[in-house]
């Protein structure tokens, strides 16, 4: 029984590994990577372009004006309060590890 569970477990793995690498064999024979930094430099290029018209023309030109936000904000109010609720935890455990370590100091000491 357990010999044969153990072999359900690493057949899984075996296909689940085989799927990603056949997922990013296939991504990179189609030139999907190369097509999404492609795509960047031709919105670099035009930005660039832009920057260098406003100059010609004696236009105010700010950085901020040029760059392109490619980040995005992916926090909710859930994912927000779970941040802020393992932050109070290892506040309190690091509080309660000082203190402990402190009392062991005194015990010493003593």
């Amino acid at each position: 029984m357990k010999k044969d569970k153990k072999n359900k477990v690493l057949k899984f793995i075996i296909v689940f590994l085989f799927v990603i690498y056949m997922t990013i064999y296939v991504s990179q024979l189609t030139g999907y990577y190369e097509f999404k930094n492609y795509q960047k430099t031709t919105l670099t290029k035009e930005q660039i372009s832009k920057f260098e018209d406003d100059v010609k023309n004696g236009k105010n030109v700010k950085l901020t004006d040029y760059v392109v936000n490619t980040n995005k904000h992916y926090q909710t109010r859930l994912s927000k309060m779970g941040y802020d609720l393992s932050e109070f935890i290892s506040k309190m455990v690091n509080k309660g590890i000082n203190s402990s370590f402190d009392f062991l100091i005194k015990l010493v000491d003593e």
